[in-house]
């Protein structure tokens, strides 16, 4: 299974809309490279805030964990921009980034790939796996929402055991599908390639986090308070975001102007962008615009759609 199962060119292609308009030098797609350097860059703050919290007071620490959690929090951001490369093999480079931004946060390239492009694929509609009804008229659904954040790379984590099984279990990979890659077409998985591809790669996972889960043994506090504490709260973190990125009303066309009515940039600016929108994912409207522009690309696109479409564009931000 060297081939890479997804539906990216699927997901362009669904996007039936004229981009032909804006520059090329403004569509550039994200580079290995240089997200290797943002995840060395995120666990290099990662490890001094880890000496910090051994060194400094006590009562410093629910404001290092906030820190070590934005920087888990980047760290999806980091594999999301990934997700969207047409990758159609796994480099070196490719693994080594699944292994230090998705591994830790409970999350593979294929599992992220899998769900997440079909949001931007069916947006708003009933295949749409991140579509939550009733969020827009209850401030408590939202409240619940965001708190369920906290069990979201625990139970990814668990996707690992569940997704190994499912490789070898053929009865398993329907369910695997529907609950953990939060497919919502109905379809049979049990001899779906993407599927398999998906279970496969969770393997590897699970050996990483046997490995992780380990250090309980000979180093608890070192899990509790570096990694496990954090985690929990870059998944509240996650769940903010989500909410603040989409208007949830069901749609039934990825039209331009059906793309501008439901998603929301936030966070552009200000100290909250590095909590919760770090990497310019709050540059959200042009982001599910064109899914393949690198992150550090978005505001100059934004900058271009603003000053071509006005206050058709800018009225959207949250």
């Amino acid at each position: 299974m060297d081939s890479e199962y997804h539906i990216v060119s699927e997901l362009e292609q669904s996007l039936t809309f004229s981009r032909r308009d804006v520059p090329k030098s403004l569509l550039v797609k994200p580079d290995v490279d240089h997200l290797l350097k943002n995840a060395f860059t995120d666990w290099a703050a990662i490890a001094v805030l880890w000496v910090l919290a051994f060194y400094l007071p006590t009562w410093m620490y629910p404001m290092i964990a906030i820190l070590i959690a934005s920087r888990y929090h980047s760290f999806g951001v980091i594999l999301h921009d990934l997700t969207h490369m047409p990758l159609r093999s796994k480099s070196i480079k490719c693994r080594i980034l699944e292994i230090l931004t998705g591994y830790p946060i409970g999350s593979t390239i294929n599992a992220m790939r899998y769900h997440h492009l079909r949001h931007h694929k069916d947006s708003g509609m009933e295949t749409d796996p991140y579509f939550k009804s009733g969020i827009e008229k209850s401030k408590w659904i939202k409240y619940l929402f965001i708190l369920r954040g906290i069990i979201l790379v625990p139970f990814w984590t668990f996707r690992g055991i569940y997704g190994t099984l499912a490789f070898y279990i053929i009865a398993m990979r329907n369910s695997y599908a529907k609950v953990f890659l939060q497919d919502r077409s109905g379809k049979d998985f049990s001899q779906s390639k993407e599927v398999i591809q998906c279970a496969a790669e969770d393997r590897w996972q699970l050996l990483f986090h046997i490995v992780l889960y380990s250090s309980l043994l000979w180093a608890p506090k070192f899990f509790i308070y570096g990694y496990l504490v954090p985690i929990l709260i870059s998944g509240v973190f996650a769940g903010y975001r989500l909410l603040n990125e989409h208007k949830y009303v069901e749609t039934s066309d990825r039209t331009f102007e059906t793309i501008l009515a439901t998603t929301r940039d936030n966070h552009l600016s200000g100290i909250l962008k590095f909590f919760l929108a770090p990497k310019n994912i709050g540059y959200h409207i042009v982001h599910h615009l064109h899914p393949q522009v690198a992150w550090y690309k978005l505001p100059q696109l934004r900058k271009w759609y603003v000053d071509n479409y006005g206050e058709m564009y800018t009225n959207k931000e949250s």
